[in-house]
């Protein structure tokens, strides 16, 4: 009986199996590799998605001088001088061509401070401020929000939508 089950196949060239055998074990590999790498890219994309995500207004003062925010705060390192939020921040994607940002961070030099985080907190002006390393220690700092003085910036908390001034002499 089990000669008459291998027969056909004694016929075929010992090549011919080689390749065919070949073929199926890259083909199931093949699988393999694009099921796990299919996995890894959805569980990159899914493990740390942004949750809170809220735009408060930054003008600032200098002297008297309106001064812009600059642009790339909390994306460039130049303009990235504390990473002790990265963790809630966004992470690099180069597949995608994108950086890593900070939780808080500036897009463009319009003031819009955006808040970006994998968790739910209160982020305060001193964290941002703290990023973007500029340093306020012995000049007089008056903040205003919403048009109405508040005395201690450092610790505000940042909501959406709300007008932040801060005059530093």
């Amino acid at each position: 009986m089990r000669h008459d089950i291998f027969r056909g196949i004694r016929n075929i060239p010992r090549k011919s199996v080689i390749l065919i055998l070949s073929l199926m074990v890259i083909v199931v590999l093949g699988y393999i590799g694009h099921e796990k790498l299919s996995k890894a890219q959805s569980d990159d994309m899914n493990m740390n998605p942004i949750i809170m995500h809220i735009h408060p207004q930054l003008s600032l003062l200098t002297n008297n001088t309106s001064s812009s925010v600059p642009a790339q705060i909390g994306i460039d390192p130049s303009l990235w001088k504390d990473h002790s939020l990265d963790e809630f921040g966004m992470q690099s994607m180069p597949e995608m061509n994108m950086s890593a940002m900070a939780p808080l961070h500036t897009h463009d030099n319009s003031g819009i401070v955006h808040v970006e985080s994998t968790i739910n907190r209160n982020y305060t002006l001193e964290e941002f401020l703290n990023i973007w390393g500029l340093n306020l220690d012995g000049k007089t700092v008056k903040m205003t929000l919403n048009g109405k003085p508040l005395p201690d910036f450092r610790d505000h908390i940042l909501r959406d939508g709300e007008q932040i001034k801060l005059e530093v002499q």
